[in-house]
């Protein structure tokens, strides 16, 4: 696809033609470097937590943590998937977006971006694409500007697995004039890392961005949301950044299930540890949470791994529980 197709404001541009009405809808959270941690003093999950969403499961983030009860499932998940070394960016990412064992068909842990190995396989399983040869609607709630695909053009860039996987499903970009309308979110959650040379574009609260964010997948079979600021927070393991970070994530998650209709459920997961630490600016071997909060949260107790996310979430589409 070319970036003036991608360029189309509007929820209803983003979704694939003749698409099903889903029954259910799912949004899946992918909280880059957000690991379960030791319940002391060098994990800011456990000693300033996300207090607003920690209501909702009735615990604190923590490694060894299990709910499983009606509408609601956090457990452990794990990142190495049998591999030795410490999880990445690219392997664990394909993972968890495609539900293949990436770092075994690669023989180890690739960091930051895909390579061309894992791009054959995210262009044939990539969640999105998954879903939407189910005939549903699937999509890609953060923005991207037309700086990116510039310099993403000339090689400056290279794509993430999860920009991959939009292409993967031929699905359009939302970009500045989404973000503008409110029908998108951006990486950072408010909006201040964006270019201040792009005009008209307010910063919104955490809350603000969780009500847009619910919006989104309201109308969506299956919405996917990235924030890689957690994995960028973990590497500086400094912990003023992080319990502010905290904060924002705490606000975003409350505020979108607030503003989910009844039929949707919202996953959260990732793709390695890492802000759950102090005591490291590097990745963790720790479990990743496995949260999910809605009707289907059934479908994900079997989970053990990350490579098995996707498979639980097209059943949610495929099978009755």
């Amino acid at each position: 696809m070319t970036i003036s197709d991608s360029n189309i404001s509007g929820i209803d541009s983003h979704s694939q033609p003749h698409s099903q009405s889903p029954s259910s809808h799912v949004l899946l959270v992918f909280l880059d470097g957000f690991g379960l941690g030791r319940a002391d003093h060098t994990n800011p999950l456990y000693v300033y937590g996300l207090p607003r969403f920690e209501k909702h499961i009735g615990v604190k983030l923590r490694e060894n943590t299990v709910v499983n009860k009606p509408g609601y499932l956090l457990k452990g998940i794990d990142a190495c998937l049998g591999v030795d070394g410490i999880p990445q960016s690219a392997t664990g990412q394909t993972s968890l977006l495609t539900g293949i064992n990436a770092p075994k068909h690669l023989g180890y842990h690739l960091p930051a971006f895909p390579n061309p190995e894992l791009v054959t396989l995210i262009q044939s399983k990539s969640i999105l694409k998954q879903v939407t040869d189910l005939g549903l609607t699937a999509t890609f709630a953060n923005a991207y500007t037309d700086t990116y695909f510039e310099k993403a053009a000339r090689r400056k860039y290279a794509h993430s697995v999860t920009t991959h996987c939009v292409l993967a499903a031929n699905l359009p970009f939302r970009m500045t004039d989404d973000l503008r309308n409110n029908n998108a979110v951006y990486w950072d959650i408010t909006r201040d890392h964006l270019d201040p040379l792009i005009e008209d574009i307010n910063p919104v609260s955490p809350s603000e961005a969780g009500k847009h964010l619910a919006q989104i997948t309201n109308t969506h079979a299956f919405t996917l949301y990235e924030s890689f600021a957690s994995d960028l927070c973990g590497h500086n393991a400094d912990e003023n950044e992080s319990v502010r970070l905290l904060d924002k994530i705490d606000q975003l998650l409350d505020s979108t299930l607030a503003s989910l209709n009844s039929n949707a459920t919202l996953l959260v997961c990732s793709d390695h540890g890492n802000i759950e630490d102090l005591t490291t600016a590097s990745h963790t071997v720790n479990k990743v949470p496995l949260i999910a909060i809605g009707p289907d949260a059934p479908f994900f107790t079997e989970v053990e791994r990350i490579d098995q996310v996707t498979e639980a979430i097209l059943r949610t589409f495929t099978e009755t529980y």
